[in-house]
């Protein structure tokens, strides 16, 4: 009976903290893409739209809403390079399947040197 506890407690401590988990990198150069709301876009041009989808579920766990979000906005920020943007803003909100549509947008860089 013993062993049984030691194999259902090594089970159950390695997959509790599995929904908390995200698998989901920045690429390269994703990490120059910034989120941005619908105010701040005065100057930039849209052009694309990108959806990103990530797993609400893992067998019997539902993922931790923030979770999914970060997940899904990375996956966005990801794309935006391929598209020609820099800028990424969120459609709407994050579906039931966790899925969310995002708008792309090539916006000007501030420049750090002064004339």
């Amino acid at each position: 009976m013993t062993r049984w506890r030691v194999v259902a407690t090594i089970l159950i401590a390695s997959t509790t903290g599995l929904p908390g988990c995200t698998w989901v990198a920045l690429a390269p150069d994703a990490d120059r893409v910034r989120i941005a709301t619908s105010d701040a876009l005065d100057e930039c041009t849209r052009v694309g739209t990108t959806k990103a989808r990530t797993k609400v579920r893992i067998g019997i766990f539902v993922r931790p809403k923030e979770k999914v979000a970060k997940e899904l906005t990375t996956l966005a920020r990801n794309d935006a390079p391929e598209l020609g943007g820099n800028t990424i803003i969120a459609e709407g909100p994050v579906s039931a399947d966790g899925m969310q549509r995002f708008a792309i947008y090539d916006c000007p860089v501030a420049s750090d040197s002064t004339p």
